[in-house]
């Protein structure tokens, strides 16, 4: 529903609000502390004084709603822990920190998920640090027996005898020795598990004992001494064993809990996703609809598949959040209402943040709905850092996407866009920074991929991301792209020198549905009022495909540097509507416009603040000063009561929250302010600096002003090289180059440009 994606974005810190009234702790709801250092696992876990130990304990309860659990704030967890049970949406089941600021660690230690949320819901998650990365699993992904002690049991011989634990070897001054062994077994696979003695005799030949059956609890193993050197070996016929103790001759060589799962070692079981697929958090609604999640303040990172095979490589995910139906049956399953919020997801093999719909397929109507990501950051992920599919009502906002398709590590999938929506309904993605995006397809800032309706990219900042800055595929209504700044994107050089194929792109505009041959235009496809600055080093494309159905490109400023090679654009207009006008191109020299571009477009410098030929790693830079000819000059866009009809309701602000008038023309790009002075002048208003260039100081001076001062000192690149306070800069320490200056005072903010020799 169309209207309530905005009622729901408007009303949103309303309804966080109201919950929080709601939030009434049922009477007979319980308070868990959990603390791996201090606890206990005969303790009743109701107090800070006598908590529980570990996960296995929590793993055997059913919680309620209302319940609370905490973990110690710095301690540690190995093993998957699977909340089990429901809260309300007034009393829903938490899980966070207690004892200090310091995020509680579980390591899934090569359980399929860190943390498991399988068929229940109305649990809110907090202020946890979570990474999956090493493994109880041997090379070929099989659950070893030595998954809680990886330094005491080798691997076994042959598949018949899998695990080895050496108690003597000859040479070591065991002398034959009596070698008693024991282990407390607290589970065993369904078809049991033997172990045999391997030794050796007088003439150091191999002497192997029968099988004998393992079994649950105790067991001891004795081998007698002898009167001659040797070495004594227990081999294990399985590494689906469970146990808790380990000795020899008496001393301690384990003891802890049982940290093996059965049915989750990195078996296939029910949920799935893979025998060696690795996640931070997973949930799961199978046989129902789930609602009311909340994962706040996380630190998720390092998930990577275990053991890391070819045919397994990049299947880690930050977060996965997969609803399963089946249209056969009439069993349709959805996730509702999840909020993402200050989490900071990075170094998965693939996706940060997945939503998943499966066995929908030809079914549209059925969506998870209500999702906010907002104030996160992912980052180095191997794929794309968000994406949702089937899902409706979907806010992020205020998030960093930077170094998507990362290659940081060999396990990540190396090739990602910063999000991309797939098969979606009413998506704002808003005041966000996509950066580095690497790969050799996509790994654009953000695209919008097939399949979605009312879909809209404004007010993000797009910065050195590979595959280019708008990627737009078909079957798509109402979707695009408004009021974004575009640095330096689209660098990607096709490696097979195909013209208009995977080099990169400043707008690429599609019919592809994933069923070639068959292609599905788009209806109401709108690029208007991006401001994309390239560099002299760079030359991305423009370039739209035939039957992309109707396309409306607007008010777009496109700057490149005056050297360097020409800027290639391509409209194929066969079978579209093109509605293209008002663009300013500058150098146009440098650009070769296809015919179609040309309408009504202006070829005038916009002078804009950033002077610099390479870029400047800064938003505030792409302003347009007093005179430009972008001032004014925009197609008018106006009309519309409906706030999602983005192509003829204009949103009513700009980039840098100016308004955007709907009975008249706004400004070429994304900024629609009236012009400001121009900010790199060393005389800005009633501030003034002297020397501009300097192999040592600065000195600032403010008119009727004598408070604070505080100067952000950037490098061209957007890098914040120092901070200082007060009248006096020093730049001693600072390396020799061009400098941007922002002074900060009275609430106001100027920019000033240092050279320091």
């Amino acid at each position: 529903m169309l209207t309530s994606l905005f009622s729901f974005i408007i009303t949103k810190k309303t309804i966080l609000i109201a919950l929080s009234i709601l939030f009434i702790v049922d009477s007979e709801a319980e308070v868990y502390y959990v603390s791996s250092s201090q606890g206990n696992d005969s303790n009743n876990g109701l107090s800070i004084q006598s908590p529980f130990k570990s996960i296995e304990k929590l793993n055997n309860m059913q919680f309620n709603a209302g319940d609370t659990i905490y973990f110690k704030s710095g301690d540690y967890w190995e093993g998957m822990f699977w909340i089990k049970g429901s809260g309300s949406y007034t009393n829903p089941i938490v899980i966070d920190v207690y004892g200090g600021n310091i995020r509680p660690i579980i390591n899934g230690f090569g359980y399929q998920a860190s943390i498991l949320i399988f068929n229940d819901q109305h649990i809110y998650i907090n202020n946890l640090e979570l990474y999956n990365s090493f493994s109880h699993l041997d090379s070929i992904g099989t659950t070893t027996i030595s998954a809680e002690t990886p330094n005491i049991f080798l691997n076994g011989p042959n598949n018949s005898w899998t695990n080895v634990y050496t108690a003597c070897e000859i040479g070591d001054g065991n002398n034959g020795a009596q070698q008693i062994f024991s282990i407390n077994v607290t589970n065993l696979p369904p078809q049991g598990a033997n172990y045999r003695i391997a030794r050796t005799v007088a003439n150091q030949n191999w002497y192997f004992s029968p099988a004998q059956p393992l079994s649950l609890g105790p067991n001891t193993i004795t081998v007698n001494s002898v009167n001659f050197d040797r070495t004594v070996k227990f081999q294990f016929s399985s590494g689906a064993v469970e146990f808790d103790a380990i000795s020899l001759n008496g001393q301690n060589m384990y003891g802890g809990s049982a940290k093996k799962l059965t049915g989750f070692g990195g078996e296939e079981n029910s949920w799935g996703s893979g025998k060696n697929v690795r996640f931070g958090i997973k949930v799961v609604a199978s046989t129902q609809d789930l609602e009311n999640f909340s994962f706040n303040n996380l630190y998720i990172h390092d998930i990577y598949p275990t053991p890391t095979l070819n045919s397994n490589i990049h299947k880690g995910y930050g977060i996965k959040l997969e609803s399963q139906s089946d249209i056969n049956s009439g069993l349709f399953n959805t996730i509702s209402n999840i909020r993402l919020i200050n989490t900071t997801i990075t170094e998965t093999g693939h996706y940060g943040f997945w939503i998943k719909s499966l066995g929908l397929i030809g079914i549209d109507s059925v969506k998870n709905n209500q999702i906010i990501v907002e104030n996160c950051v992912f980052e180095h992920t191997g794929g794309s850092g968000f994406v949702p599919n089937k899902s409706e009502n979907v806010l992020v906002q205020n998030c960093i996407f930077n170094h998507t398709g990362s290659s940081l590590d060999n396990r990540m999938w190396k090739r990602g866009s910063g999000m991309w929506p797939f098969d979606c309904k009413d998506v704002i993605a808003q005041h966000n920074k996509f950066m580095n995006a690497h790969g050799p397809m996509d790994s654009y800032g953000s695209h919008i991929d097939y399949g979605n309706e009312n879909v809209v990219f404004q007010y993000n900042y797009s910065y050195n991301n590979e595959g280019g800055f708008a990627e737009i595929l078909g079957d798509n209504i109402n979707c695009g792209y408004r009021y974004n700044i575009s640095v330096n994107d689209g660098y990607r050089e096709d490696p097979n020198g195909i013209p208009w194929d995977k080099k990169g792109k400043i707008f690429w505009v599609s019919n592809f549905c994933g069923q070639n041959p068959i292609r599905c235009p788009n209806v109401g496809t709108f690029i208007y009022n991006n401001t994309v600055f390239v560099n002299d080093t760079l030359n991305p494309e423009i370039y739209f495909w035939p039957n992309i159905g109707d396309i409306y490109v607007y008010n777009n400023l496109i700057v490149v540097g005056q050297h360097g090679e020409t800027i290639p654009t391509l409209i194929e207009n066969d079978f579209n509507e093109l509605y293209i006008s008002n663009n300013l191109f500058y150098d146009s020299t440098r650009i070769n416009l296809d015919n179609d571009l040309k309408n009504n477009a202006i070829y005038a410098d916009p002078l804009l603040f950033n002077t610099v030929s390479v870029g400047v790693n800064n938003p505030q830079l792409y302003k347009t000063q007093n005179n430009s000819p972008a001032i004014g000059n925009g197609f008018l866009i106006n009309g519309s009561n409906d706030s999602t009809n983005y192509l003829e309701h204009n949103g009513g602000l700009d980039y840098f929250g100016n308004s955007v008038s709907h009975n008249s023309p706004s400004n070429i790009g994304a900024y629609n302010g009236f012009g400001t002075v121009d900010i790199l002048s060393q005389n800005v208003g009633d501030l003034k600096i002297s020397p501009s260039v300097t192999n040592n100081y600065v000195n600032i001076s403010i008119q009727n002003f004598t408070g604070p001062i505080q100067t952000e000192i950037y490098t061209l690149g957007g890098e914040l090289a120092d901070i200082q306070k007060g009248n006096k800069l020093s730049f001693e320490k600072l390396k020799s180059a061009v400098y941007f200056c922002v002074v900060v005072y009275q609430e106001k903010k100027k920019t000033i440009k240092i050279i320091k020799l």
